[in-house]
């Protein structure tokens, strides 16, 4: 394994012939993807193709079995998912981890308690809460709260810990179409803001409306990676997955 720093380049994110095996099986096979700064890039295919795996191996929970992988020129191949979180990565997986019996509030503090100094944060909170539209509902218990405030809450959580790189699984998942359209813009204001954003997703439609770049997987394997036109133009892609979809 390589040590140290990979060479300069404008690369968030690199994954060098990244495979992840459950014995036989290979769920990720020698995958190369790298992500630029400020990039808004979605991973797609169908199921089985290998997406959740990847996120689980940026963000340390699964070591790869072969490959490396760089954040910012550091290779974090082996680096535990705390550490990483320290560096920079934050992750929104697409059941929501939320504290159901805690306040709306009480969830944004846990997650803020270890990356806000105490004299600032219920400021910070207060304006995260403002920037999803959910500062209404500060002192309402989770329970309570709709699917898509409960995935808002999250993002939120996730970025409580002022991330460079923010990995979204599915964030529109379960949503009515104006919750979708709101995420979208959500999304997109974040990544204005420099948030640089890697996420999965099924719905095409949410896709299209904020993806920069699309890599597609299958079987393991990197298929193919375009703009969103270069994707639906490529007849292999569409054979696979997008007529399918």
């Amino acid at each position: 394994m390589s040590k140290g720093l990979v060479e300069k380049s404008d690369a968030i994110l690199t994954l060098k012939g990244v495979g992840k095996h459950f014995g036989g099986l290979k769920a990720v096979d020698n995958i190369d993807l790298s992500i630029k700064k400020g990039e808004l890039h979605c991973l797609i295919g169908p199921n089985g193709a290998g997406k959740s795996t990847i996120f689980k191996m940026i963000m340390g929970v699964y070591e790869p079995t072969v490959g490396e992988v760089f954040y910012n020129g550091k290779n974090i191949t082996k680096m535990k998912n705390w550490d990483r979180a320290n560096l920079g990565l934050s992750i929104k997986m697409q059941v929501p981890g939320v504290f159901g019996e805690l306040s709306v509030y009480d969830n944004m503090r846990i997650s803020a308690q270890k990356h806000m100094k105490s004299s600032e944060r219920d400021e910070e909170i207060d304006n995260l809460l403002r920037f999803l539209d959910i500062i209404h509902l500060k002192y309402e218990i989770v329970n309570n709260l709709s699917h898509g405030q409960q995935q808002w809450l999250e993002i939120g959580m996730s970025l409580a810990s002022k991330p460079e790189l923010l990995l979204l699984d599915e964030p529109a998942a379960g949503m009515g179409p104006t919750e979708t359209e709101f995420t979208a813009e959500l999304v997109q204001k974040l990544n204005r803001e420099g948030v640089t954003i890697l996420f999965i997703d099924h719905d095409m439609d949410f896709v299209r409306k904020i993806a920069e770049k699309v890599t597609v997987l299958h079987l393991g394997k990197k298929f193919a990676e375009g703009t969103i036109e270069e994707i639906e133009a490529n007849q292999d892609v569409v054979d696979i997955y997008l007529g399918n979809s």
